[in-house]
């Protein structure tokens, strides 16, 4: 019976039923103390039994309360101790009830916040994550769990949102050298004697590397985003040395100057997994500039073990509100195409810094960006 009660029926009950045993050892107290502690000695009065007090009576001397004219008869002790446990009896029912009652709406009033709270959560199964409790008043422990429940649903709002866009934007990726595949085959296939197989070959092969590349930074994505760390010493400066060397060609291509400063600098981690975050950062920083850009990389030991690698580039302007979109998979400002604003001949899948992320979380780490008020960015990773 009691699963099918209410949290507020259960707590009016449980209220009510100690208030009803606080009662009821009150008055075995009293029953007791009347019955044994003291001993009253009330000797009979000459005359009969509701007999009038005398018109010449004179109270005792000393403090007297006046009472209303009446009779005083008192039979035994038994019928003190039958009258009290009446009186007291009928008072206890009268103030449980009460109490009863009080109870019941307090604990509605106490767990009022529950039902939004209950609604919201029943709202957000159906898909509707929008909807915040929001609830006022201070801050006790309904308030702290309705706020949290509200940072929960942010949250989930957010993840939601961005896998959406990158179910669209993959879904997207994928199909279109698939689309451009089928277009080149078919003008070709309807023209067989204005198209050259030398021609359309490395056209194809272009279009299927370009599938390929992307399908392996997904899975590169996925590896980081549940990699098993091998921990281990890992030099961050050698590390950074050598990935600043393997772009050097690209970045002389791009006339991109690459500065960077390397002390000692020595952190816990996968040497394999670093230095794809390092390539990753690097080349985004070479391949979104403009020729005659600077790309500097740079790692400064923490005191208290660890470190913290920064990338800086030149480059387009950023708007600060786009910046929490930059670790989203296939990002890209301005669209896929990076039209309007993106760095000429950049290049990419929009998954650098996205796999960055995974990276350095996966590591126990934090990365973040910062936008240059005259263009470029500077991101920086502590491990």
């Amino acid at each position: 019976m009691t699963a099918r009660l209410s949290v507020r029926a259960k707590l009016t009950l449980v209220y009510g039923t100690l208030m009803l045993v606080v009662e009821a050892i009150l008055l075995a107290v009293v029953y007791f103390l009347m019955t044994y502690v003291p001993v009253y000695r009330i000797a009979a009065a000459d005359g009969p039994v509701g007999m009038p007090v005398p018109d010449d009576w004179q109270p005792p001397p000393g403090p007297w309360d006046a009472q209303p004219a009446g009779v005083i008869a008192i039979s035994s002790k038994a019928d003190v101790l039958t009258s009290l446990l009446w009186s007291f009896g009928v008072g206890l029912l009268l103030v449980t009830a009460l109490g009863l009652l009080v109870c019941w709406l307090v604990a509605g009033r106490v767990l009022s916040p529950l039902a939004r709270i209950t609604a919201a959560a029943h709202t957000a199964t159906t898909g509707t994550l929008h909807e915040r409790i929001a609830l006022p008043g201070r801050a006790d422990e309904l308030k702290k769990l309705a706020d949290t429940f509200d940072g929960m649903l942010a949250r989930l709002e957010r993840e939601f949102a961005a896998h959406q866009r990158f179910a669209a934007n993959a879904a997207h990726e994928l199909r279109t050298p698939l689309a451009v595949t089928r277009t080149m085959l078919q003008v070709a296939l309807a023209h067989p004697e204005d198209h050259d197989l030398r021609e359309l070959g490395p056209k194809l092969l272009a279009t299927n590397e370009r599938s390929i590349a992307t399908t392996e930074a997904l899975l590169v994505l996925a590896s980081a985003e549940h990699a098993r760390v091998r921990t281990g010493p890992v030099d961050l400066a050698a590390l950074a040395g050598e990935v600043v060397g393997q772009v050097a060609a690209e970045a002389a291509q791009r006339e991109v100057s690459v500065a960077h400063r390397l002390p000692g600098c020595w952190v816990t981690g996968d040497p394999a997994l670093l230095r794809q975050l390092l390539l990753n950062l690097v080349h985004n920083a070479v391949r979104h500039n403009h020729a005659g850009g600077q790309v500097a990389v740079g790692v400064l030991p923490a005191a208290a073990g660890g470190g913290t690698l920064t990338v800086s580039n030149t480059g387009p302007v950023v708007p600060q509100d786009e910046l929490s979109f930059l670790f989203e998979p296939f990002y890209r400002r301005h669209g896929r195409a990076g039209r309007g604003g993106a760095a000429p001949g950049a290049v990419g899948h929009g998954l650098g810094l996205a796999i960055a992320r995974a990276i350095a979380e996966a590591h126990g780490g934090r990365i973040c960006v910062v936008a240059h008020h005259a263009g470029g960015l500077t991101v920086t990773v502590t491990l």
